[in-house]
């Protein structure tokens, strides 16, 4: 099946970052967002803010943010941790968002890593495409984790309609996605689907993606780092 007008129809529903819904996000101004957090524990004190820079998505168009992390201290141990959000990406200058939408629309289209249509005009030439290619890479290691991840949230958020209704059809890899030489072909597809059925999924279900895809990365704590989705 050529999935290609149904994920293209489907990205006006995923043109904005978590940071610009809502979702526990502070709004500060144009350029500057805050993530308060939950307090770890008991015996824990707020202790300041990390400030890091991140890309993210505002009706379509790449904007880069401050966003302020809640820091917090033990004081019984010293110890300091900080609150991170649900769209977040460890090691990433980007949100998760941005790097689901670039990698469903590399996976799903006959053209290859250097020459796929971006997901917004302002997002082409703007993210180099061996990045994309390591953001595969380590997306594909927990690829079957993504999928149910994002599976269960839509089914959570869609009840109690069945999540069947919103693919009818099944969720069969587009014919270009098999031919190609994947070094890890299931894991590949196993995550073309999991991103499908957040992208569509949310679309389908009247869901914005970003929250869907919180929802899905939500279920890990940090320390289980879900990397991409879950």
């Amino acid at each position: 099946m050529d999935w290609a007008p149904a994920i293209t129809a489907a990205l006006g529903n995923a043109d904005t970052s978590l940071c610009f819904m809502g979702g526990g996000y502070e709004v500060l101004d144009a350029e500057h967002v805050r993530w308060p957090g939950e307090r770890p524990g008991p015996g824990w004190h707020g202790h300041g803010w990390l400030r890091v820079r991140r890309w993210v998505l505002l009706r379509g168009c790449l904007r880069r943010v401050e966003l302020a992390k809640h820091r917090w201290l033990e004081v019984a141990t010293g110890r300091t941790c900080h609150s991170r959000p649900p769209d977040e990406v460890p090691m990433s200058r980007y949100c998760a968002l941005v790097m689901v939408l670039e990698l469903l629309c590399w996976l799903t289209s006959p053209r290859g890593v250097e020459h796929y249509e971006a997901p917004f005009p302002d997002l082409e030439g703007r993210i180099d495409r061996r990045t994309v290619q390591r953001w595969l890479s380590r997306a594909s290691e927990r690829s079957m984790q993504s999928q149910q991840a994002a599976r269960r949230a839509l089914i959570e958020k869609n009840e109690p309609r069945p999540v069947e209704r919103l693919f009818p059809g099944g969720l069969s890899p587009p014919a270009t996605l098999l031919r190609r030489r994947w070094r890890a072909p299931n894991a590949v597809v196993e995550l073309w689907r999991g991103l499908t059925i957040l992208v569509l999924g949310a679309a389908r279900g009247g869901f914005r993606t970003s929250i869907l895809l919180a929802e899905a990365r939500g279920r890990h704590t940090p320390d289980e780092n879900p990397w991409l989705i879950g």
